[in-house]
C-alpha cells in the first residue's frame, strides 16, 4: 500500500530513505517526504 510521506528522520529512515541537506545527490534517488524543515528524505526509485 501507499505509505505516508516521511516528515522526521525516523519516520525517513523507517521509509528506507536517507537524510541530505539540500537535495537528493543521486540520479536514481528523490525526494520522499522530509527529515525536517528544508532537509528532504531521499529514497531509491
Amino acid at each position: 500500500g501507499f505509505m505516508r510521506a516521511p516528515s522526521n528522520q525516523v519516520q525517513c529512515k523507517q521509509a528506507g530513505g536517507t537524510c541530505s541537506s539540500d537535495h537528493c545527490p543521486l540520479p536514481d534517488t528523490r525526494s520522499f517526504g522530509r527529515c525536517q524543515q528544508g532537509v528532504p528524505c531521499c529514497r531509491a526509485v
